[in-house]
């Protein structure tokens, strides 16, 4: 499989108002992959994510995509916010939103051409959201909205995928749907890196984690990740959701039992 949409962050520090966000954060998150980005609250996730988008500015440290600076990947770079960073009241349709992903794409100046109308229907038709083309977004559930958002990632044709908590507030319907897209992108080479709360089904998500409490906890396969002294580290205690899964036995050799 080719790295050139690899991920690699290298010693990356990141302050605001003189208080650290992120400390010397190091990682590579490999193109064929779904990476899990976990970590308490005010651990540096979304931060870390803004930073290789270039939208905050770090003090030190070095991005590359797919081994050059993350600027020249732009163009093949998604990114789905939190949806409490959306403005739901905005007056656009689902198809206009999905219609964003080409702009990319289009330059200036360029009117949409059919194979730009083929992308946008090809990436609401995957989400499952054909039938609501037409509608506000602000009239979509919780779950359909993300969906709309990823249909905008789908339609961009991205090799890195950046989500920060696609699965907060939305049906499981939309989560399952979501974490099969999320495979199936990487199974065709994106890399897609994702910050998501729940740790009780992370690792049948994700191929590789990363822990972080600002710095660097652990990284890499669930079972390396999802033990009880990079948890405590990180948490200060193991989060509830994962301790009974931790203490229970299980049909084969789970990450988690495995950890524990």
């Amino acid at each position: 499989m080719s790295p050139s949409g690899d991920l690699a962050v290298r010693g990356l520090t990141v302050t605001y108002r003189r208080r650290p966000a992120l400390r010397a954060v190091t990682f590579h998150a490999p193109a064929g992959s779904v990476t899990g980005v976990i970590g308490p609250n005010g651990a540096g996730k979304s931060t870390l994510l803004k930073a290789v988008l270039g939208l905050v500015r770090p003090d030190t440290g070095v991005v590359t995509v797919g081994g050059r600076p993350a600027a020249a990947a732009r163009r093949r770079t998604a990114y789905v916010p939190q949806r409490s960073m959306i403005d739901w009241d905005y007056p656009a349709v689902v198809h206009e939103v999905v219609a964003m992903g080409r702009y990319p794409h289009l330059g200036l100046l360029r009117p949409r051409s059919g194979e730009d109308r083929r992308k946008i229907d090809e990436a609401l038709d995957r989400v499952g959201l054909t039938e609501y083309a037409s509608r506000q977004i602000g009239e979509l559930s919780g779950g359909q909205q993300q969906r709309v958002f990823l249909a905008r990632a789908l339609a961009q044709e991205a090799s890195l995928l950046l989500l920060d908590e696609p699965f907060a507030g939305v049906d499981a319907l939309t989560i399952a749907l979501l974490g099969t897209l999320l495979r199936d992108l990487a199974a065709d080479g994106a890399c897609v890196v994702v910050v998501n709360h729940d740790l009780s089904t992370i690792d049948t998500l994700c191929d590789r984690l990363l822990l972080l409490a600002q710095r660097v906890v652990a990284a890499g396969p669930a079972a390396a990740v999802l033990t009880p002294a990079a948890l405590g580290a990180a948490y200060g205690a193991v989060p509830a959701q994962l301790a009974a899964a931790m203490r229970q036995p299980s049909n084969g050799a789970s990450p988690r039992a495995a950890s524990g």
